[in-house]
């Protein structure tokens, strides 16, 4: 177990640091009526995924929110934050939920994304990525 001394040492411990952004993210989600339904949502087993790992899925009425948290020191990095790549690999993710949890296949999608800058600076961009999908 970490003590929070340990965890707001962003600069020695970036993947503990990228944790607690995730955690701060999903907080500021349940604060405005969403429920957390999954979080480090793992797309198959093992160490080397075939999409990956989602962040955390929300959900809020008949909406699933796949949602990214990308957490930077300077806002400049934030534009370059989510490759192609990374945007694939969000969208197989998703395609590989449903696939897996049925009961979501007719509820609408939205994919989301968090910049965040320690320790409480949070942009949300709601339908942040965009992919005509057919799952």
């Amino acid at each position: 177990m970490m003590s929070m001394i340990e965890l707001w040492n962003l600069n020695k411990k970036k993947i503990n640091s990228g944790k607690l952004a995730e955690f701060i993210c999903r907080i500021y989600m349940r604060f405005h009526g969403y429920k957390i339904i999954a979080k480090n949502y793992r797309c198959g087993s093992g160490k080397n995924t075939p999409c990956g790992e989602l962040d955390f899925i929300a959900l809020k009425k008949h909406t699933l929110i796949f949602c990214e948290v990308k957490k930077r020191q300077k806002d400049s990095d934030f534009l370059f934050a989510l490759s192609p790549k990374q945007q694939k690999r969000i969208f197989n993710g998703a395609q590989y939920f449903i696939k897996h949890h049925k009961k979501f296949v007719s509820y609408s999608m939205r994919f989301d994304v968090f910049f965040v800058k320690l320790p409480f600076h949070i942009q949300h961009i709601k339908n942040a990525l965009r992919k005509d999908y057919d799952f």
